[in-house]
């Protein structure tokens, strides 16, 4: 007899909507990167989840969930996938984030809207936002994949996924992937791309601390140019909480980054102290990349503070300082070379 659930499924929504205001002071000059842009400016970011799921009998959760982009974009849908979850973990299959890029560790540090590394909105130009190893190499964020995210056994997780080529999410020309499993693949693609990701999570009295890390493997890459190498990527850190206070550090290298033989290194470090309602922060990241034909790297480096304030629940104000600096590889005429911003910025977050 087939499991089922007499009240059938249920639809429920969600979603956030972030919004920032920020003025920036950077290189404004003549060929310099901040050079015919305003100084100041408004940045939002939003979403909303419409989740359908039932439980049936045998315990066995199934269920949908489609988030469609609050502002008009290209990618008017992000992650859209069915799952299936239950004693045995969590299957999942469509658009969405792989194990790498659910499961890749960040230290604390940054707000809703604002951080050292990876911030939701920034006023720089430049700013160290690959941390994620699957989403820095990915040609499309939310490609079609499979993802499996095991249960918890004592403080241990893991997640898997495949992704058989990623730049598969869209109905385009003859790339019907809406359709069909066996889409064109396109130049600079890559094919049979396999992630983990691995946590260990421990509470103690009045303690605990993180560790993990997670890894993206690019299979063939579809081209002919000797630039189309085969990438990976490697995610490593961990986070320890003290009562109100966290610490943290992390690291993500990317292999092949900005070509064959041309590596990237980024480096995060980062706190965050709650006081009630309050919770300040801050952080600073580097991220370095070989460039060819040159004996040292490109360095962009940020560092900052941050404050958020809890109003209630899912309603958070917040505002951040930073300074991000950039310097090319042995080359003064880059117009990145000694890059460097100060911004000033505040901002809320919604979540319903």
């Amino acid at each position: 007899m087939p499991a089922a659930a007499s009240d059938g499924v249920k639809l429920s929504l969600g979603g956030f909507l972030r919004s920032a205001y920020g003025f920036t002071v950077d290189d404004d000059g003549e060929g310099e990167l901040g050079h015919d842009r305003n100084l100041d400016g408004v940045g939002s970011d939003g979403e909303i989840f419409f989740l359908g799921e039932v439980t049936l009998d045998n315990g066995v959760t199934v269920g949908a969930q489609v988030e469609l982009e609050a502002e008009e974009d290209d990618d008017q849908i992000d992650n859209v996938y069915a799952f299936f979850k239950g004693g045995f973990g969590d299957f999942r299959i469509g658009a969405l984030d792989g194990a790498a890029g659910t499961m890749y560790m960040l230290p604390p540090g940054s707000t809703a809207n604002f951080g050292p590394y990876s911030p939701n909105t920034i006023g720089a130009v430049l700013s160290p936002g690959f941390f994620d190893p699957e989403l820095s190499l990915a040609l499309q964020d939310a490609v079609m994949k499979l993802v499996y995210f095991s249960p918890e056994w004592n403080g241990f997780s893991f997640g898997l996924s495949y992704t058989p080529n990623d730049d598969e999410k869209t109905q385009s020309g003859t790339d019907a992937v809406a359709s069909s499993f066996h889409p064109d693949r396109s130049t600079g693609s890559a094919n049979h791309n396999v992630a983990i990701g691995l946590h260990y999570d421990y509470s103690g009295d009045g303690w605990g601390f993180s560790l993990g890390g997670a890894g993206y493997w690019e299979g063939d890459v579809e081209g002919t140019s000797a630039n189309d190498a085969e990438q990976a990527a490697y995610n490593l850190g961990a986070n320890v909480a003290i009562g109100n206070l966290e610490l943290g550090v992390a690291s993500t290298y990317l292999d092949d980054f900005n070509g064959p033989g041309q590596h990237s290194l980024l480096l995060g470090a980062g706190f965050a102290y709650t006081i009630d309602a309050w919770t300040i922060g801050g952080g600073y990241a580097y991220f370095g990349t070989e460039q060819a034909g040159f004996s040292d790297e490109n360095l962009l480096q940020r560092a900052g503070l941050d404050v958020s304030y809890a109003m209630a629940t899912g309603i958070d104000l917040d505002a951040g300082i930073f300074y991000t600096w950039n310097e090319s590889a042995d080359d003064a005429g880059d117009s990145a070379d000694e890059y460097d911003a100060f911004e000033i910025s505040i901002g809320s977050s919604l979540t319903f």
